[in-house]
């Protein structure tokens, strides 16, 4: 059965003023939300986003890369046990991104038009819709809703994520990487765990190093590095920047996270 996209889209503020995020993969992640309404997921396939933007296969399959880069988009993979071969792409949408929201335009505050004093047409009924039924008014203006500060130091063992902070190859987006620890609550042995794991990946020069934060929420720790002697499979692109590559299934190129 075709999945059919809820009536309303869903584009947190955290998406709409992501500049660093292409204007067709915001329309992308509306998509998203509006076929994850009743599962809570997405299963379409890159066909279906390339037929109704008009963007060629291949340019879905980056900005989905870069949706699932900056941490709006998490896909899993279905397989088989037996053949490890994909049955289905489950495609989920992030909304706690946590980016902050900019303040909305002051608009200029003008006096409400005077009433005539008319009194109404005896002809029209009185309006008896009752409150409960009447949508709430948007407010476009007024006060800026208070911003949360980002936080640089996690609540969950701040010294045992100075550690790894301090230890971990890349540097970047600290504040991410501060949420994803907060959320996992990692316990000391698991934290063990992962220091082990990470000094034989910062020793494997093969090794394509993903942000502090994807390495914890995607728990990179598990995943198995290449044996001694055998050289790793060259990489596509869009693996070595994102920890995501391609695969073709059902005859279409779709995004794939790295094993």
């Amino acid at each position: 059965m075709a999945e059919r996209p809820a009536y309303w889209a869903v584009i947190p503020a955290s998406v709409r003023y992501d500049q660093d995020l292409p204007p067709n993969a915001k329309l992308i992640y509306g998509e998203v939300t509006a076929l994850s309404d009743k599962r809570g997921y997405c299963y379409a396939q890159n066909g279906y986003f390339s037929e109704l933007f008009s963007l060629s296969e291949r340019s879905i399959t980056r900005l989905f890369a870069v949706l699932v880069d900056r941490g709006y988009l998490r896909v899993d993979v279905i397989r088989d046990e037996r053949t490890n071969e994909v049955l289905e792409r489950r495609i989920y949408p992030i909304y706690d991104h946590g980016i902050s929201e900019p303040p909305p335009d002051n608009f200029v505050r003008t006096p409400p038009d005077n009433s005539d004093g008319t009194p109404p047409d005896k002809n029209v009924g009185e309006n008896n819709t009752s409150i409960e039924y009447i949508p709430p008014i948007v407010p476009q203006g007024g006060q800026p809703k208070k911003k949360r500060n980002p936080k640089s130091v996690p609540v969950w063992k701040p010294e045992r994520f100075e550690a790894f902070w301090k230890f971990y190859p890349r540097h970047e987006d600290r504040v991410s990487a501060v949420r994803e620890w907060d959320r996992l609550k990692p316990e000391d042995g698991l934290i063990d765990t992962i220091a082990r794991a990470l000094k034989r990946q910062v020793r494997n020069k093969d090794w394509a190093v993903p942000y502090a934060c994807r390495y914890l929420r995607n728990q990179r720790w598990l995943d198995e590095l290449p044996k001694e002697g055998v050289s790793a499979p060259a990489r596509p692109q869009a693996r070595q920047l994102t920890g995501w590559h391609t695969e073709v299934i059902d005859g279409e190129e779709v995004l794939v996270e790295d094993e």
